[in-house]
């Protein structure tokens, strides 16, 4: 189910209970003013819940933007919330753009992670851009985790330096194509 915004609490448990799936759009949902989802609330009931890109209502169908989004949505409804609420974390959403999506679909014994014998879907992110540009700054000093929430939350497409679909590598488009240098 895409969206689920108002769902009750009746409802949160059937979902629960059925296995049913929220593939949540926070690009969407603030585009056109329908709500922000409480996902901590669905993932603490143990609801199934994903990322989606519904480009008809939103501007991006970057899974990195909906990422960071659903991050950004859950610090805004923490405004409204008690302080012991729990926001969002960057490993929960990006878990929600990985396996949690793959788990939405029941896909998630042939993609969303590493694991072996799935399907080899991956982006190789480099910390520079093109021509050696960095998009954002790494120290000696950066951890691994350090690096890896740069990357949610300033990495954008410039950050893909290989892309693979099915243990296929495919083809990084060269900005001199474009004419762009």
């Amino acid at each position: 189910m895409a969206h689920c915004i108002y769902l009750s609490e009746c409802e949160i448990e059937l979902f629960h209970s059925t296995g049913v799936g929220v593939s949540h759009c926070p690009i969407s949902n603030l585009c056109i003013k329908s709500g922000i989802l409480d996902a901590r609330h669905l993932l603490d009931r143990g609801v199934k819940i994903g990322l989606g890109t519904d480009v008809s209502g939103g501007y991006s169908s970057s899974i990195l933007e909906t990422i960071r989004l659903s991050i950004l949505s859950s610090k805004a409804l923490s405004f409204s919330k008690p302080p012991e609420y729990k926001e969002l974390s960057h490993h929960e959403a990006f878990y929600m753009g990985t396996l949690g999506g793959a788990k939405v679909l029941a896909m998630d014994d042939i993609i969303g992670n590493f694991e072996v014998g799935k399907q080899f879907d991956a982006l190789i992110i480099s910390t520079q851009g093109p021509y050696h540009k960095r998009v954002f700054d790494v120290t000696e000093d950066d951890t691994d985790e350090d690096v890896f929430m740069k990357y949610i939350y300033l990495g954008d497409d410039r950050n893909i330096s290989k892309i693979f679909v099915d243990g296929r590598e495919r083809v990084v488009w060269e900005l001199e194509e474009f004419g762009d240098k």
